[in-house]
């Protein structure tokens, strides 16, 4: 709308003296802030676009712009807007919307429902302008303003640290690298997730509590203080390896004394959150090991004479593990010799 102009199109327009006595009216308090009123953006045209919106073209009704909705509501520099009207029209007449956007100094900057905001500053405004039609009048012209989003600080890389190993019982540590300098771990918020569940919001996962073939991601986004968090960043997923085996160092140095066979099992495991259990995979009837302790305890009857071969075996939470196998001969007893009288 340009001062000066005469109606055209079903649009208002005012000579100098008509616009003088509008000013003086006061209808124009409130116009150019960014929050609507009663659902409508204050805007130049005021009253008459009210008294627009209802005139009517012998027995048609004027369609009316009640609101316009933005997608999103607070958009970035380089994003598209997408703004929706809700138009009312009490013959029910079918309506077309023209939409087009504006810079806050009234330059036209596209037209259509869509804007793509690329080439614009953080913080600059920018207005979209909804008139429908019914085919023979136009609505009044209702229009949003919005302001773009002043840039933050993004996550660029996120990544799982392993360089602790990549074994299930592993320590895994984050790593993160900003869009700006001077973000440290304290700016980071964190999720680990194992399978898709997420376990952790540490920037350590201790991995004791998996198995080898878990899957383990991390995402982590930035805390702008009061602006919005950062969007979430997803790291490139691992997956939990089998560790190496523990190792029995023991060897069984004794055999049967007393009647008795005990061998005491000891092993050890390359990762210190293993957690160590003892078996026994192959011996003589009656012959129980402890699974904690892997203490080796065998008394054989009378019967069980000759020589037996005897398997066991350690194995960590991860399922790897080592066995180890020998024989111990059971020889019969000999009775004491006979007391002299």
């Amino acid at each position: 709308m340009q001062n000066g102009q005469g109606e055209r199109g079903g649009k208002v327009g005012f000579g100098g003296v008509a616009f003088a006595a509008f000013l003086a009216s006061g209808l124009l308090a409130g116009c150019g802030g960014d929050e609507e009123a009663n659902g409508r953006t204050p805007s130049m045209l005021g009253a008459s676009t009210q008294d627009a919106s209802t005139r009517s073209s012998g027995s048609n009704s004027v369609p009316t712009v009640s609101s316009i909705r933005l997608d999103p509501e607070r958009p970035a520099p380089g994003r598209s807007i997408e703004a929706r009207a809700i138009v009312h029209d009490d013959d029910g007449d079918r309506t077309r919307l023209k939409y087009r956007w504006e810079s806050a100094g009234g330059s036209l900057l596209g037209e259509g429902p869509r804007f793509d905001t690329i080439g614009l500053e953080p913080g600059e405004r920018v207005t979209v302008i909804v008139v429908a039609s019914d085919g023979q009048d136009e609505s009044a012209e209702l229009s949003r303003t919005v302001r773009l989003a002043e840039q933050s600080a993004q996550v660029a890389i996120v990544a799982i640290d392993t360089s602790n190993g990549q074994s299930a019982g592993a320590k895994l540590s984050a790593y993160f690298e900003s869009t700006e300098e001077g973000f440290s771990d304290m700016d980071a918020q964190y999720e680990w997730q194992v399978n898709g569940v997420a376990v952790s919001t540490e920037d350590e996962l201790e991995t004791a509590a998996y198995a080898p073939g878990d899957v383990i991601t991390l995402r982590a986004r930035l805390d702008n203080g009061n602006d919005r968090p950062s969007r979430f960043v997803t790291s490139r997923p691992i997956t939990l390896a089998r560790g190496d085996a523990p190792e029995i160092l023991s060897e069984p140095l004794a055999g049967i004394e007393a009647g008795l066979f005990r061998y005491q099992v000891r092993a050890t495991s390359p990762s210190s959150e293993a957690q160590l259990s003892y078996e026994l995979l192959n011996g003589p009837q009656g012959m129980t090991v402890d699974s904690e302790s892997g203490m080796v305890q065998w008394r054989p009857s009378t019967s069980q004479r000759g020589r037996f071969e005897i398997e066991v075996a350690v194995k960590d939470q991860w399922g790897s593990g080592a066995a180890q196998s020998f024989a111990i001969e059971a020889a019969a007893q000999v009775a004491p010799p006979a007391s002299r009288r």
